[in-house]
């Protein structure tokens, strides 16, 4: 009888032990097909190839990958956090915007992305999901934990409406109510910096929603 409670109680054990490691293959394979499923409904395309992902934190995921498209391949990545797209890139043509010369234009997709981010943030104000009557918050995460997903989500932003090579430097940061805000450098390969002003939205769980951005 013995005998049979150690081989239950060994079995029960390895289940312990290998549940944990299961649940993150979920989750990390969940990441690379959230991350494919956006890149797919934002640029149009979906050959994909050597897709990876690698794990940077609590439910946070960093997937990359190929596209290939007119016997080429072109890179993509995004940030998956929580089960959630929290942003995301890809180099190289696409169905999402025209061919030609206004895609340069950084005006043009400086306001571009800044009216995107205006009407989400309308919608979740008016959704009472940042409804905090202009009193400062109190967010279960840190301060820092807030730069670093602002910072990542206003780089592959700025990435992906204007310049691939972009490099984001936030400079100062402060909180307002659910808002992360400051001026942030923003460097193209061979180019001078850019002075940036930033706004980030948060919801009540610290989880990032939306963000807006004005280069000078």
């Amino acid at each position: 009888m013995d005998r049979v409670s150690d081989r239950g109680l060994a079995a029960a054990m390895i289940l312990v032990l290998l549940f944990p490691v299961s649940t993150m293959a979920a989750e990390e394979d969940r990441a690379r097909q959230l991350c494919k499923s956006k890149i797919e409904d934002v640029y149009g395309i979906e050959r994909f190839r050597n897709v990876w992902s690698e794990r940077e934190g609590n439910h946070k995921y960093r997937v990359h990958g190929r596209v290939k498209r007119n016997d080429h391949l072109y890179d993509f990545n995004c940030k998956i956090k929580n089960g959630h797209v929290q942003s995301y890139a890809y180099n190289g043509p696409h169905k999402r915007h025209r061919d030609d010369g206004d895609d340069n234009d950084i005006s043009t997709a400086v306001a571009v992305g800044a009216g995107l981010a205006i009407i989400a943030a309308v919608a979740m104000s008016q959704s009472g999901d940042d409804d905090d009557g202009g009193r400062a918050a109190s967010l279960p995460v840190s301060e820092s934990v807030l730069e670093d997903d602002c910072h990542d989500m206003l780089q592959y932003r700025i990435r992906d409406e204007h310049d691939y090579s972009a490099r984001v430097d936030l400079k100062d940061a402060r909180l307002e109510g659910y808002d992360l805000v400051g001026d942030a450098r923003v460097w193209y390969d061979r180019q001078h910096p850019h002075h940036a002003t930033y706004t980030c939205h948060f919801d009540s769980d610290g989880r990032i929603r939306d963000s807006r951005y004005h280069l000078y």
